[in-house]
């Protein structure tokens, strides 16, 4: 897909954020964090190869920033924060998720 649309936007994201998604559960040390990221990013792939193209639906810029938010903490030590910032950006995608399945069965 060309990178102008919606669909080649997400195959040009898609790769990076997934590096970042994986890093940062990697740098947790966490194998079940590991497992988890991996088994959602998969699932995430999966919902746009059956038709919700929307996997990054309306939020695609908040999540940039939210994605900076747990950077910085990780980055200046702060785990609690780090953790908080994961949290908003896991309710966030969450319910963007819950917008487009929605969408695709009511319309």
């Amino acid at each position: 897909m060309p990178r102008g649309t919606p669909d080649g936007l997400a195959c040009a994201v898609r790769p990076r954020d997934d590096d970042f998604h994986i890093g940062i559960a990697t740098a947790a040390h966490n194998p079940f964090l590991v497992a988890a990221v991996r088994e959602a990013r998969r699932l995430q792939r999966q919902s746009s190869t059956i038709g919700l193209h929307g996997t990054l639906g309306g939020h695609a810029a908040e999540a940039v920033e939210e994605h900076a938010a747990m950077y910085r903490a990780i980055r200046e030590g702060g785990p609690e924060v780090a953790a908080e910032a994961a949290t908003v950006h896991l309710d966030n995608t969450l319910d963007d998720y819950r917008r487009e399945v929605q969408r695709g069965v009511f319309g």
